[in-house]
């Protein structure tokens, strides 16, 4: 009895010893630790960003041609965000915009002249028909945007931007194939909200 009490002494006492760890097996943990560490944020990333090459120059001077930006998947846009989408008509393809109507704004027709405003409530009359130009900000914070006879028609009989359903605009109007030809984006056509440039490196940084 005596025998065995001592046995089970000897086996706490070694278990309360520390073992030492050597600095071969200190820097085997480390290094480990920092390709974990490496490997997660690396798949965190694939999941949560993806890239985008500008092309062309119709978000000038916000972005400039060759640009390459770090998109966030599945944010919701915030009205005056600049997003990435795959345009239907032309798959394969993804332009950059910036988001100017988003769901429940009240949006008019006037023939091929869309009228937007997110302050005016739905009851609110059209304002007076003025000349038609594309992107005119009419004294009320109404926009005033001409788009073509095809998206005139698919938009003739909304009081409200739908829901899941986004105007979008380039930077450069004079020189931008967005809404006004392609029609309301669907959400489930957007990719991401642009957040960041990463090149060129004399322009890095966050995209407002």
């Amino acid at each position: 009895m005596e025998k065995e009490r001592r046995l089970i002494q000897i086996r706490i006492q070694r278990l309360k010893e520390k073992i030492p760890v050597s600095k071969d097996n200190l820097k085997d943990l480390l290094k480990n630790g920092l390709f974990l560490f490496i490997l997660f944020f690396s798949i965190l990333f694939l999941i949560t960003i993806k890239t985008h090459l500008v092309s062309g120059n119709s978000m000038l001077p916000t972005l400039q041609n060759k640009d390459r930006l770090f998109v966030v998947k599945n944010k919701e846009p915030k009205r005056y965000a600049l997003v990435t989408f795959q345009p239907r008509e032309k798959q394969g393809e993804s332009y950059v915009k910036r988001v100017i109507g988003i769901p429940g704004d009240r949006i008019w027709m006037d023939q091929n002249t869309v009228y937007l405003n997110h302050q005016m409530a739905a009851t609110n009359p059209t304002p007076p028909n003025e000349k038609n130009l594309s992107g005119v900000e009419l004294p009320d914070g109404t926009l005033k945007v001409r788009v073509t006879w095809e998206v005139a028609a698919k938009l003739k009989g909304m009081s409200t931007i739908p829901s899941n359903s986004f105007f979008v605009l380039g930077d450069n109007r004079k020189n931008s194939t967005d809404s006004r030809e392609l029609g309301l984006i669907d959400q489930d056509k957007i990719e991401g909200v642009v957040t960041f440039r990463y090149y060129p490196l004399a322009r890095l940084g966050l995209i407002e």
